[in-house]
C-alpha cells in the first residue's frame, strides 16, 4: 500500500493507494485510478505510478512534452519509465508528489459497533466513518482532549440525495454528504466536465428530477450541461424564473399549490434557479433544478435547504469557471512566452508577468546572420529559401533555448538573442558563447544537406557583447516583443557585421571574453573602431569547438605579432606573420589582414599611429 502526499497550488492533500495503477493529470480518469490536479502546468495525462515490485515504485511519464523531475536532479522524459526506491519525490508541473510505503495500521482489539441507517439518520452510499481514534498515524499520542476524524472516503458509487438524509442526520453522515458534494466539483478537470458534474449534483445530491447549467452568451441563454442528458430536449426551463434571477441577481425558487393538481397541468415544474456570477458580481450563468408534477400525486415542493444547496452549487460553478479561465489565461500566456523563452522561463513568467516590466540590466546580446544570403536565396528560389531559413533558425533557436536564452527576434536572415533577462543568470556570457559554439558546431551537417542546391556552404556570422541595456516589451500592445535596447545591442550588431571583414565566424567583445572560463578558446584580434562608438573595442575570435594544437600555435603566434604591431614594432610583426602565412594553402584571414596593415605602416610610418581596425557596416 502506498501513502501519497500531493502538494499543488499552495495546498496539500494525502491519501492511500492500495494496489494497481495510479495516474496523475488534469484530464478525466481512464482505465486507472486518477488523482486530479488543477495545476495548469500539468498535462491532462502526466504520470502513472505503481508499486512494482513490492517496495519499489515504477514511474511512467505519460506527458507528450514535459519531463517528470526527481528530487536527485534526474528527469524522466516523455514516454519513458523508471524504477525508483521508496520513498520517492516526483515533480510534475508546479506540483510535488511524495510517495512512500503506508504504515501498517494495528488491528483493533474488537470490532467497533456500526451505526444502523436509522441511528445515523440516513446513509450516504458509503459506510459510516470509524470511531474517533485516540492516536494519530504513527502512534504519536494526541494532546489531552484532542481527537481525530476519519479520512475522506472518496466519491461513493451511489450518492444519496439531500431529502434521503432524514430530518436529523448525524454529524458524520452530514459531513460525508458535504464531502461528496465537494468531491463532485473537484473531480472535474475542465470547465465542460465541471458543469456536467454540477448538473448531475442537482439530481443526485439535491434530489431534483432535472439539473441544468445555463450560460449567458450574446444576450441569450445556452444550455451548457444537463442531467439527465436529454433534459434539454423537453421544455427545458422557465424563462420567467430565469429572467427574474438575471434581474435580481439572487436565487429564486417556485413551488406549486393544490390548484395545480389538474392532470392538464402535468409538466408544470417546481423550480429553483441560482445565479452563477463572475468576480465582479455579474450574472454569467444559472444553475437550474426542477421537480415535475405527476398525475394523481401531491404537488412536489422544493425546500429552502434544497434551494440553498443549489445556490452553493452555483457559487462553486462560478468559482470553477473563474479558476478555469485563470488557468486558460496562464496557459495562453505560457504559449505566448514559449515563442521567445525556454519552457522553464515561460513557466516563471506565466506566474509573475511583472518580470517583463522595463528595467535596466546587464545582458549578453547575440546577433547572427547568414553569409551570402542574397546569392544563396537566388540559387534556391523563394520556396526552398523559406524552408532552408526555417531550418537555420530552428537550429540556432534550439541551442539558445537550451541555455535559457531569449530569442528576441528574427530579422530577415538574422537573429537576435539575449541572456540575463528577465531572470538572473550570473553566467550569462558563458551561456551565450556556449549556445553560439553549439549551433556553429551543428551547422556543417545542415550545410551539407543544402550545399548542392545552394551551390555554396551555409555559413553564419556571430557577434556577442556583454553590457547594460534597457530590457522590456519593445513591441506594442498589439504585438509582444520582449528584448533589449541601447548601445550594447548596437555593438553586438556591429561585431556580427565585423565577422565579414575579419574572416572568422564568431567575434566577441572583451567585456564578454573577460567573463569566460579558461575552457573557452579565444584569440585576441585587437582593437576595433565601429560606427557610432568613440573608443575602440577590444575584440576576440571565439573558436567554435575544441581547438587542436595547430590552432593554439597559430593563436599564440598571431597574438605575439599583434603585440609587436601595437608597439610600433612593425618589422617584427611582419616576420612572424609571414611565417604563419607560409604554412598555407588555407590562409588565416586575420593574419593576412594584420600583415597588410603592418606592411602599410612600414611604408608610411603613420603619425599619430592608431593600431585599431576601422570597419564600416557592410550590407
Amino acid at each position: 500500500m502506498l501513502h501519497v502526499v500531493v502538494r499543488s497550488e499552495g495546498q496539500e492533500r494525502a491519501f492511500e493507494h492500495t494496489a494497481g495503477l495510479l495516474e496523475f493529470g488534469r484530464g478525466p480518469a481512464r482505465d486507472a485510478r486518477r488523482c486530479f490536479l488543477t495545476d495548469p502546468f500539468v498535462s491532462r495525462d502526466h504520470a502513472r505510478i505503481q508499486e512494482d515490485p513490492p517496495g519499489r515504485l515504477a514511474v511512467e511519464n505519460l506527458s507528450g512534452s514535459s519531463n517528470v523531475r526527481l528530487s536527485d536532479g534526474r528527469e524522466i522524459p516523455p514516454g519513458q519509465s523508471l524504477l525508483l526506491d521508496l520513498p520517492a519525490v516526483l515533480s510534475i508541473g508546479h506540483s510535488e508528489l511524495h510517495v512512500s510505503l503506508a504504515a501498517a495500521e494495528p488491528a483493533p482489539a474488537a470490532p467497533a459497533p456500526r451505526a444502523t441507517t436509522a441511528e445515523a439518520g440516513g446513509q450516504l452510499g458509503v459506510p459510516p466513518p470509524a470511531a474517533h481514534a485516540p492516536t494519530t498515524p504513527g502512534d504519536h499520542p494526541l494532546p489531552p482532549g484532542a481527537e481525530t476524524l476519519a479520512r475522506p472516503l472518496g466519491l461513493p458509487a451511489h450518492p444519496v440525495a439531500l431529502h434521503e438524509l432524514g430530518e436529523t442526520p448525524g454529524p458524520e453522515v452530514l459531513a460525508h454528504w458535504f464531502e461528496t458534494l465537494v468531491l463532485v466539483q473537484q473531480a472535474a478537470a475542465t470547465s465542460a466536465e465541471f458543469l456536467d458534474a454540477t448538473a448531475r449534483a442537482v439530481v443526485d445530491l439535491v434530489g431534483l428530477d432535472r439539473g441544468l447549467v445555463l450560460l449567458r452568451k450574446d444576450d441569450r441563454w445556452v444550455i451548457a450541461a444537463s442531467c439527465p442528458a436529454d433534459a434539454s430536449d423537453r421544455s427545458p426551463y422557465s424563462s420567467t424564473i430565469v429572467n427574474e434571477v438575471l434581474r435580481l441577481g439572487q436565487t429564486v425558487y417556485r413551488n406549486l399549490g393544490p390548484e395545480f393538481l389538474s392532470s392538464s397541468l402535468v409538466g408544470v415544474d417546481t423550480v429553483v434557479a441560482a445565479p452563477v456570477t463572475d468576480p465582479a458580481g455579474a450574472v454569467i450563468g444559472i444553475v437550474y433544478g426542477a421537480r415535475s408534477l405527476r398525475p394523481n400525486a401531491p404537488p412536489p415542493r422544493i425546500t429552502m435547504l434544497e434551494a440553498m444547496v443549489v445556490q452553493v452549487l452555483a457559487a462553486a460553478a462560478g468559482a470553477g469557471l473563474e479558476r478555469e479561465e485563470q488557468r486558460e489565461r496562464a496557459i495562453r500566456s505560457q504559449v505566448q512566452f514559449e515563442q521567445f523563452f525556454s519552457p522553464e522561463l515561460a513557466r516563471e513568467l506565466a506566474l509573475d508577468a511583472s518580470l517583463l516590466e522595463g528595467r535596466e540590466r546587464e545582458v549578453t546580446v547575440l546577433f547572427s546572420d547568414v553569409r551570402n544570403f542574397s546569392r544563396i536565396s537566388e540559387n534556391l528560389g523563394p520556396q526552398r529559401t523559406f524552408v532552408m531559413m526555417q531550418e537555420v533558425m530552428e537550429l540556432q533557436s534550439r541551442r539558445i533555448r537550451e541555455t535559457d536564452g531569449v530569442v528576441v527576434d528574427y530579422v530577415g536572415d538574422g537573429l537576435l538573442a539575449m541572456w540575463n533577462a528577465p531572470t538572473d543568470q550570473p553566467d550569462h556570457p558563458v551561456r551565450a558563447c556556449s549556445a553560439a559554439i553549439a549551433f556553429l558546431g551543428d551547422l556543417p551537417a545542415l550545410s551539407a544537406r543544402w550545399e548542392t542546391e545552394a551551390r555554396e556552404p551555409i555559413r553564419l556570422g556571430v557577434g556577442i557583447h556583454t553590457g547594460p541595456a534597457l530590457v522590456g516589451n519593445t513591441g506594442s500592445r498589439v504585438k509582444f516583443k520582449y528584448g533589449p535596447m541601447g548601445p550594447a545591442v548596437n555593438l553586438a550588431s556591429r561585431l556580427e557585421n565585423a565577422t565579414k571583414s575579419v574572416g572568422v565566424p564568431a567575434v566577441i567583445s572583451g567585456a564578454a571574453r573577460d567573463r569566460l572560463p579558461a575552457r573557452f578558446a579565444t584569440r585576441r584580434l585587437g582593437g576595433l573602431r565601429v560606427q557610432g562608438f568613440a573608443d575602440p573595442v577590444d575584440v576576440f575570435e571565439l573558436f567554435p569547438g575544441v581547438p587542436n594544437s595547430e590552432w593554439k600555435a597559430l593563436r599564440d603566434a598571431f597574438e605575439k605579432a599583434l603585440a609587436h604591431y601595437e608597439a610600433r614594432e612593425w618589422s617584427e610583426a611582419c616576420g612572424l606573420l609571414a611565417g604563419l602565412l607560409a604554412r598555407g594553402p588555407d590562409y588565416d584571414i586575420p593574419s593576412l589582414q594584420l600583415l597588410s596593415r603592418a606592411v602599410e605602416c612600414l611604408r608610411s610610418r603613420p603619425e599619430p599611429f592608431d593600431p585599431a581596425m576601422t570597419i564600416q557596416k557592410q550590407a
